[in-house]
């Protein structure tokens, strides 16, 4: 592997003050070849002036166009953050977007409480656009009870039959004092889209002791296999360990138990590569902070660790509360003073692997991109 390009999609360094902080990306390639990069902007990781941007590239990165400077959405009469947007093409030109809402109508609270590690009220909105992104219909909500604390968790892809699968992650909420309980789960739905009754368990730790956050799944192009990696936090450690992957069925009603994938990392983005060749881009917060990717030959049971590529490199020094044993609730603080992460990536049509994240200081970050060749 190497790199062949590099480039900024939006510089927060030379934005607007309430637009310096970019975070939580998404990447999606579109059958016309146009990709689409949203990522949420705003003055700070925690602050609640948060809104999504999304932009498009018709060449591959090399230049880029605003489609929308900062979505949001009012929900209840309150006008909500947008922290991510996730899209899936249904047919060409036809999206079928997925948002992670967020009510801060209370500037005084954090995302995340303090004292309970519960979340503020998040709500999963579904958004249909006819013209490739620029356009986008009415928000509708997805039920995601009788769980707490849903946060849509990646985009919503195809199962047999015409089934749609929505990933989402289920925590609680911020007024929770119990000590909470995560699971990776999918909603599903059988018309389309319109309704999503069904329920599935990607990946949760019975006695939550072990936490699979933030699931991105890929399937295998021949067979339909699942694959899902996942950020893994040990509880009782206070400590992020290895990052797990864990096979399901093509109809994701069987998992089986997530493994160790080899490596400490954190957000990690698998990508099918054709065959049984899959990749992986993940976040390596500890020493030293870098973003990296790693191949596999056999679908995720192995990785050739030796030709890992170091594709970013922090270069500013340790990260927030990665350096040993964490308080739970000071962990989740630590999150909103990092500086780079959230990679997200997709195979072009050539073979190359294009890959956004966010990169920068605690004064601003940047939304970049890299290209490499396999």
């Amino acid at each position: 592997m190497r790199i062949i390009e590099r480039g900024i999609i939006f510089d927060g360094a030379r934005a607007a003050p309430d637009e310096r902080s970019c975070a939580f990306t998404s990447a999606t390639q579109l059958q016309n070849g146009a990709v689409l990069v949203a990522f949420r902007i705003g003055t700070g990781r925690d602050a609640p002036d948060g809104r999504l941007r999304i932009m498009r590239s018709g060449d591959e990165g090399r230049n880029w166009e605003t489609l929308h400077a900062g979505m949001t959405a009012i929900v209840d009469g309150v006008e909500g953050n947008f922290y991510s947007g996730y899209f899936t093409e249904l047919a060409p030109g036809r999206l079928l977007g997925a948002f992670v809402w967020v009510d801060r109508s209370n500037p005084e609270l954090s995302f995340v409480n303090p004292d309970t590690a519960g979340v503020l009220t998040m709500k999963a909105l579904l958004a249909e656009s006819t013209d490739g992104g620029e356009h986008w219909g009415a928000f509708r909500e997805v039920d995601l009870g009788p769980e707490t604390g849903c946060s849509v968790a990646g985009p919503i892809f195809g199962l047999p039959h015409g089934r749609l699968a929505l990933p989402y992650d289920s925590w609680k909420e911020d007024d929770d004092p119990a000590p909470g309980h995560h699971a990776a789960r999918l909603a599903v739905s059988d018309d389309d889209g319109a309704t999503w009754p069904g329920r599935l368990i990607v990946a949760e730790s019975p006695d939550s002791k072990t936490f699979y956050w933030d699931q991105r799944i890929t399937a295998h192009p021949e067979t339909g296999e699942l694959v899902a990696m996942f950020w893994t936090h040990d509880r009782d450690a206070a400590t992020d360990i290895d990052n797990h992957i864990a096979w399901g069925s093509t109809t994701a009603e069987r998992w089986s138990d997530p493994v160790s994938a080899g490596w400490r990392g954190q957000h990690c983005q698998p990508i099918s590569l054709g065959g049984d060749r899959l990749a992986a881009a993940y976040v390596h917060r500890h020493d030293p902070p870098s973003l990296r990717l790693v191949l596999s030959d056999d679908f995720g049971r192995t990785w050739d660790r030796d030709g890992e590529l170091t594709f970013y490199d922090s270069r500013i020094g340790t990260e927030a509360g990665v350096s040993g044993p964490r308080q739970f609730e000071d962990f989740w603080q630590d999150m909103m003073a990092w500086r780079f992460g959230h990679p997200r990536g997709l195979r072009l049509p050539n073979g190359d692997l294009f890959i956004a994240y966010y990169a920068g200081s605690a004064g601003a970050s940047t939304m970049e991109w890299v290209r490499t060749e396999l």
